[in-house]
């Protein structure tokens, strides 16, 4: 492909925060997903290729497998410390909440493959809410795979 078809992209903060929210379902149990709608735009951003995921269990799921509304609360607080720390100077960018069968994942996409560095931050953040465990993954995934499939 030449260089004059490849797609601009703005800076990630330049795209509208603004937040979607779909309900589906998965092996029978309901799955709620919360995306930046903004972010439509920013799929494939070459300046962030990578994606963090942070997979919460829920302490007391549902039948439904969907957190209380207590719980729920409690999790937005975990999103907004993980969303404060990972997005530091824009190297990561908060995109994607998925529940569903006792769990919540929180996806960011990060600007640098720097897997160490961003595990210390999930922990720093899990020391502040010992009562959740908060797992860390990282992976390539430049064409935004997980946030399209669950964009939709």
């Amino acid at each position: 492909m030449s260089d004059s078809f490849k797609k601009e992209f703005k800076p990630i903060n330049d795209y509208a925060d603004t937040w979607s929210l779909s309900h589906s379902e998965i092996d029978r149990k309901p799955l709620i997903v919360r995306y930046r709608e903004g972010f439509k735009e920013a799929v494939g951003h070459t300046g962030y290729p990578y994606q963090i995921g942070v997979a919460i269990p829920l302490i007391e799921a549902s039948k439904e497998g969907l957190p209380s509304k207590e719980e729920g609360d409690r999790l937005y607080e975990i999103e907004d410390a993980l969303t404060e720390a990972l997005a530091t100077n824009s190297e990561a960018a908060f995109a994607l909440s998925i529940t569903t069968s006792g769990m919540r994942e929180l996806v960011f996409y990060a600007s640098e493959w720097k897997p160490e560095y961003y595990e210390a931050k999930v922990n720093a953040v899990a020391q502040q809410f010992l009562e959740h465990e908060l797992q860390f993954m990282i992976q390539s995934d430049p064409d935004w795979n997980t946030f399209s499939q669950f964009s939709k």
